[in-house]
Protein backbone atom coordinates (compact mmCIF):
# COMPACT_ATOMS: atom_id res chain seq x y z
CA UNK A 1 0.00 0.00 0.00
CA UNK A 2 2.82 2.43 0.84
CA UNK A 3 4.43 1.82 -2.55
CA UNK A 4 1.13 2.69 -4.22
CA UNK A 5 0.85 5.85 -2.09
CA UNK A 6 4.33 6.96 -3.13
CA UNK A 7 3.59 6.21 -6.76
CA UNK A 8 0.33 8.18 -6.66
CA UNK A 9 1.94 11.13 -4.87
CA UNK A 10 4.64 11.24 -7.52
CA UNK A 11 2.09 10.90 -10.33
CA UNK A 12 -0.08 13.67 -8.86
CA UNK A 13 2.95 15.93 -8.51
CA UNK A 14 3.99 15.32 -12.12
CA UNK A 15 0.46 15.95 -13.40
CA UNK A 16 0.15 19.16 -11.38
CA UNK A 17 3.50 20.37 -12.73
CA UNK A 18 2.40 19.50 -16.28
CA UNK A 19 -0.92 21.32 -15.85
CA UNK A 20 0.75 24.40 -14.40
CA UNK A 21 3.39 24.35 -17.15
CA UNK A 22 0.65 24.31 -19.76
CA UNK A 23 -0.95 27.40 -18.22
CA UNK A 24 2.40 29.12 -17.67
CA UNK A 25 3.24 28.88 -21.38
CA UNK A 26 0.78 31.75 -21.93
CA UNK A 27 2.87 33.89 -19.59
CA UNK A 28 6.12 32.78 -21.25
CA UNK A 29 7.58 31.37 -18.04
CA UNK A 30 8.50 27.83 -17.04
CA UNK A 31 7.50 25.99 -13.88
CA UNK A 32 11.15 26.00 -12.74
CA UNK A 33 11.35 29.75 -13.23
CA UNK A 34 8.18 30.17 -11.20
CA UNK A 35 9.55 28.09 -8.33
CA UNK A 36 12.79 30.11 -8.24
CA UNK A 37 10.87 33.37 -8.47
CA UNK A 38 8.77 32.33 -5.49
CA UNK A 39 11.83 31.55 -3.40
CA UNK A 40 13.43 34.89 -4.29
CA UNK A 41 10.17 36.74 -3.63
CA UNK A 42 9.82 35.15 -0.19
CA UNK A 43 13.48 35.78 0.72
CA UNK A 44 14.73 39.00 -0.87
CA UNK A 45 18.53 39.07 -1.08
CA UNK A 46 18.88 35.30 -1.14
CA UNK A 47 21.97 33.86 -2.84
CA UNK A 48 22.11 31.21 -5.55
CA UNK A 49 23.72 28.81 -3.09
CA UNK A 50 20.82 29.25 -0.68
CA UNK A 51 18.32 28.68 -3.49
CA UNK A 52 20.18 25.47 -4.41
CA UNK A 53 19.83 24.18 -0.88
CA UNK A 54 16.10 24.96 -0.73
CA UNK A 55 15.15 23.64 -4.14
CA UNK A 56 17.31 20.53 -4.28
CA UNK A 57 18.36 21.16 -7.89
CA UNK A 58 21.73 21.20 -9.60
CA UNK A 59 23.91 24.26 -10.11
CA UNK A 60 23.75 24.23 -13.95
CA UNK A 61 19.95 24.12 -14.01
CA UNK A 62 19.63 26.92 -11.47
CA UNK A 63 22.18 29.02 -13.33
CA UNK A 64 20.14 28.77 -16.53
CA UNK A 65 16.89 29.58 -14.74
CA UNK A 66 18.43 32.61 -13.01
CA UNK A 67 19.92 33.84 -16.30
CA UNK A 68 16.54 33.68 -18.05
CA UNK A 69 14.76 35.39 -15.14
CA UNK A 70 17.44 38.10 -15.16
CA UNK A 71 17.25 38.47 -18.97
CA UNK A 72 13.46 38.86 -18.79
CA UNK A 73 13.77 41.44 -15.96
CA UNK A 74 11.95 39.33 -13.37
CA UNK A 75 14.93 39.42 -11.01
CA UNK A 76 18.07 41.47 -10.52
CA UNK A 77 21.35 40.66 -8.81
CA UNK A 78 23.47 42.83 -6.55
CA UNK A 79 27.05 42.07 -5.51
CA UNK A 80 27.26 41.26 -1.82
CA UNK A 81 29.05 44.02 0.11
CA UNK A 82 30.89 41.57 2.40
CA UNK A 83 31.86 39.05 -0.28
CA UNK A 84 32.11 40.38 -3.84
CA UNK A 85 32.05 36.81 -5.23
CA UNK A 86 28.47 36.42 -4.01
CA UNK A 87 25.39 38.00 -5.56
CA UNK A 88 22.19 38.71 -3.68
CA UNK A 89 19.07 38.16 -5.76
CA UNK A 90 15.90 40.25 -5.68
CA UNK A 91 12.56 40.23 -7.48
CA UNK A 92 12.14 43.13 -9.93
CA UNK A 93 9.16 45.45 -9.71
CA UNK A 94 7.92 44.13 -13.06
CA UNK A 95 7.43 40.70 -11.51
CA UNK A 96 4.44 41.83 -9.48
CA UNK A 97 2.00 41.49 -12.41
CA UNK A 98 3.44 38.09 -13.31
CA UNK A 99 3.09 36.90 -9.70
CA UNK A 100 -0.53 38.09 -9.66
CA UNK A 101 -1.32 36.37 -12.98
CA UNK A 102 0.29 33.15 -11.77
CA UNK A 103 -1.65 33.20 -8.50
CA UNK A 104 -4.92 33.44 -10.44
CA UNK A 105 -3.92 30.47 -12.62
CA UNK A 106 -2.72 28.48 -9.62
CA UNK A 107 -5.92 29.09 -7.69
CA UNK A 108 -7.95 27.76 -10.62
CA UNK A 109 -5.70 24.67 -10.86
CA UNK A 110 -5.95 24.03 -7.11
CA UNK A 111 -9.72 24.46 -7.17
CA UNK A 112 -9.89 21.80 -9.90
CA UNK A 113 -7.48 19.59 -7.95
CA UNK A 114 -9.51 19.54 -4.73
CA UNK A 115 -12.96 19.36 -6.32
CA UNK A 116 -15.07 16.95 -4.28
CA UNK A 117 -12.61 16.85 -1.36
CA UNK A 118 -13.75 18.25 1.99
CA UNK A 119 -11.64 20.57 4.15
CA UNK A 120 -11.38 17.79 6.74
CA UNK A 121 -10.06 15.34 4.13
CA UNK A 122 -7.56 17.94 2.95
CA UNK A 123 -6.35 18.57 6.50
CA UNK A 124 -5.97 14.83 7.19
CA UNK A 125 -4.06 14.39 3.93
CA UNK A 126 -1.71 17.25 4.81
CA UNK A 127 -1.06 15.71 8.23
CA UNK A 128 -0.16 12.38 6.62
CA UNK A 129 2.12 14.11 4.09
CA UNK A 130 3.81 16.06 6.90
CA UNK A 131 4.50 12.77 8.68
CA UNK A 132 5.80 11.22 5.43
CA UNK A 133 8.16 14.17 4.97
CA UNK A 134 9.36 14.19 8.57
CA UNK A 135 10.08 10.45 8.45
CA UNK A 136 12.07 10.82 5.25
CA UNK A 137 14.07 13.77 6.56
CA UNK A 138 14.89 11.83 9.71
CA UNK A 139 16.13 8.86 7.66
CA UNK A 140 18.18 11.07 5.35
CA UNK A 141 19.87 12.68 8.34
CA UNK A 142 20.64 9.34 10.03
CA UNK A 143 24.05 7.81 9.65
CA UNK A 144 24.01 4.45 7.94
Amino acid sequence: MVREMCYKLNKSSMLYKRLMSKHLERLDITYSQLMVLRVVNSEPGITAKEILMQMDTDKATLSGVLSRLDRDNYIYRVKNEKDKRVQNIYVSEGSEKLCHDVSVIEKACIDDLVKGITDEESEAFIMVLDRFIANQIQKIEEKF
